[in-house]
């Protein structure tokens, strides 16, 4: 009997139709210097505005699929007969990792869901898995135990996952999570965005 499990939503074939637009609009985007700020981001380029503000067809295409996401991930965890349509509000940015970037542990206060969605993966990446810190924090490993070894201990590391393009990921805005640097060539164009209230 499972308790406090932490749900996470994957869809491995996201709006894989948008990616090439979705591209074209981020190199416009990279070509003005203020539409850049650091964040979680050690490297790379992060969009320092809301990107659903944005008046661009390909952005309307791709904010309504993610709404049917979100709203298919809460609806999972109601009985068929109170499932039902819920007022929120997305906010995203662009992500833009070239090989030795990286983002350091962090949450998303303020919102109750968070997601990333991955537009392009370099086939030869290595690393920049985005690893999911056990939120029990310390409390997993309290006790010592010579010669035991318990299910519930990790390396406290977090959980790795490796992303690939069109990957969609959606988690509880509170769950910590990082990208490990990576190798290889290329660049890693990923869209995060967080669910608030409306």
């Amino acid at each position: 009997m499972p308790l406090f499990s932490t749900w996470i939503y994957l869809c491995k074939e996201g709006p894989i139709h948008l990616n090439e637009r979705l591209e074209q609009l981020t190199r416009r985007l990279m070509e003005d210097e203020r539409n850049a700020m650091r964040r979680t981001n050690y490297g790379g380029w992060h969009y320092a505005f809301d990107l659903f503000d944005l008046e661009e067809p390909v952005v309307g295409d791709f904010h309504k699929q993610m709404e049917q996401h979100v709203q298919t991930f809460l609806n999972h965890f109601r009985p068929d007969a109170a499932r039902k349509i819920d007022l929120f509000r997305l906010r995203g940015w662009i992500n833009v990792n070239r090989p030795g970037d990286f983002n350091v542990l962090h949450c998303h206060p303020g919102c109750f869901l968070s997601a990333v969605y991955y537009v392009r993966v370099p086939e030869d990446m290595k690393g920049g898995e985005i690893c999911f810190r056990d939120p029990r924090g310390p409390t997993v490993a309290m006790y010592e135990t010579p010669g035991i070894d318990l299910p519930w201990v990790g390396s406290g590391m977090g959980i790795p996952f490796s992303p690939a393009t069109g990957h969609l990921l959606i988690f509880p805005a509170w769950l910590e999570h990082r990208v490990e640097r990576f190798d290889g060539s290329g660049e890693r164009i990923s869209i995060a965005f967080n669910a608030t209230n409306p």
